[in-house]
């Protein structure tokens, strides 16, 4: 019986297969991918195209040039994480107006091919389901038309459309006399995930700090970046984040390094003279987050993190007394508050009330007594840099036995009262790994009622790590990483300032 149920299916399976090849096959477009976390992305883009396009079933697919003669366009993505990648497909069968997704998952450069081998066989299995259950095409003449009646063509697979507002206030073309507005480094080698602003001297350049995971550069910004120090850090010590401010007042800023050192706070501060880092406090065992668009002004806000990895206790100020540092002043904060993803609105129409990112994005409006007052629908934020610990215990039910924490991305409020904050967009996949490759600014202001939108930037390509605002020239200063690190490079960063009118 067994060997007659196995004759019986290979056959079942031989028609099948026969019938889709009878069909007549789809018209296919495969568009070039979508490239994340690769420096040769540009090259990558079409060469995974070409590759997946020579691996499709010519029985069931003919190819065509453009997207618009296309039964059948398939839109790909590639991503690099650490050592894994994944390669996602997104098809839209238009003889049917549906879409589907196919995936692949690998490890290693030599096996993106097979891969990408492994994917074709996948849509060859799709397309048979389809060929199969469609019904079979009448031979009989069609039915009269009317023949007044405009045949509408299949609409075109493109990608949704932003709307886009006349009032810009980013301003991101290059200025021809090199100042401040409209500026952009030449790309920095590595991944850089944390900026923060010095002093501005009379020259009219600019003290700027930036940070990769174990790397502290000090530059002078003028039409072109110097570099005046740079710092690294032991293994496996890990910078989180940097701030600047003059806590005592004395013309000379302090540089706070948020660092976890395995799975405990270690964090440092350093002094910066013009010419060289020094440190003056090491092993803190706070996050750090600054406040305000002054570095004379500035607040350092702290926060203690407990076993597991929680942010402990209320955040609370850094008072600086020669080379001490002591912690006063806490505030409670919402309940999803914490040191990384809030800020204080300061018109009369918000006295007293916080706003938070929350964990998934969303901005919250809580009133002085703690209550929720507003929600946006829409996300913003979105941010790569984490820290890990370890959780033995979680290890069945969410398949891993570490705890990912994101830092957020900073909100920042305007003189004026209006909340700066970006917006990071691209994908979530393989667990906790996080990869961005598209970006806006957005302001908004708080009414009494609402956080309503005044204005956003246009989309850019490229992940927004970290930023900075000068109140004082109006300026906001971008830290962008252009490409990801990964097995083919260390990856490159660009700091771009522009004007905010």
């Amino acid at each position: 019986m067994k060997s007659v149920a196995a004759v019986l299916s290979a056959l079942l399976l031989f028609l099948a297969v026969s019938g889709a090849l009878c069909a007549a096959p789809f018209k296919t477009h495969v568009a070039e991918f979508n490239i994340a976390g690769v420096p040769n992305n540009q090259e990558l883009k079409v060469t995974l195209q070409g590759i997946l396009t020579s691996r499709l079933n010519t029985d069931l697919v003919q190819l065509v040039e453009k997207p618009e003669q296309a039964e059948l366009l398939i839109v790909g993505s590639y991503a690099m994480f650490g050592k894994m990648f994944s390669l996602d497909l997104l098809i839209k069968n238009r003889r049917e107006n549906r879409l589907f997704k196919v995936f692949e998952q690998g490890e290693g450069e030599e096996d993106v091919i097979p891969a990408l081998g492994r994917l074709a066989k996948k849509i060859d299995a799709e397309l048979v389901k389809i060929s199969t259950l469609a019904p079979p095409v009448s031979s009989t003449p069609a039915l009269p038309i009317n023949s007044n009646a405009i045949p509408v063509p299949p609409p075109p697979f493109a990608a949704p459309q932003t709307a886009m507002k006349n009032n810009y206030v980013i301003r991101p073309e290059l200025s021809a006399n090199g100042s401040h507005e409209n500026w952009s480094s030449a790309p920095l080698e590595g991944v850089f995930s944390s900026i923060a602003m010095g002093r501005t001297l009379t020259s009219g350049e600019r003290e700027l700090f930036v940070a990769g995971e174990r790397t502290i550069r000090a530059y002078l910004q003028g039409k072109d970046l110097k570099l005046l120090a740079e710092i690294t850090i032991p293994a496996p010590a890990k910078i989180l984040a940097i701030d600047t401010a003059d806590l005592d007042r004395n013309g000379t800023p302090e540089l706070y390094v948020t660092i976890m050192d395995r799975e405990s706070l270690g964090s440092s501060v350093y002094q910066f003279d013009g010419a060289s880092l020094t440190k003056i406090a090491e092993n803190l065992p706070w996050f750090f987050r600054g406040i305000g668009n002054d570095v004379n002004s500035r607040t350092i806000h702290v926060q203690e993190m407990e076993s597991g990895g929680n942010f402990y206790g209320e955040v609370k100020e850094l008072v600086k007394s020669d080379t001490r540092f002591t912690a006063e002043n806490p505030q409670k904060l919402p309940r999803s508050g914490n040191i990384f993803n809030f800020n204080r609105l300061s018109l009369s129409s918000g006295k007293g009330f916080y706003v938070v990112l929350d964990e998934d994005g969303h901005l919250v409006i809580s009133s002085p007594d703690g209550n929720e007052a507003w929600k946006s629908s829409d996300k913003y934020g979105g941010s790569e840099t984490f820290y890990k610990t370890e959780l033995p215990g979680q290890a069945r039910s969410a398949g891993d036995n570490y705890r990912w924490t994101f830092l957020e991305q900073r909100i920042t409020m305007m003189k004026d009262g209006t909340l700066l904050l970006p917006h990071n967009e691209g994908t979530f996949s393989v667990g906790n790994i996080r990869s961005f490759d598209k970006y806006a600014l957005f302001a908004m202001e708080w009414t009494g009622a609402v956080l309503k939108e005044k204005w956003h930037s246009r989309t850019s390509p490229g992940y927004l790590a970290d930023y900075a605002f000068d109140e004082v020239s109006r300026e906001v200063l971008l830290l962008e990483v252009v490409q990801k690190s990964g097995m083919f490079g260390k990856g490159k960063s660009v700091i771009s300032i522009n004007k905010v009118d």
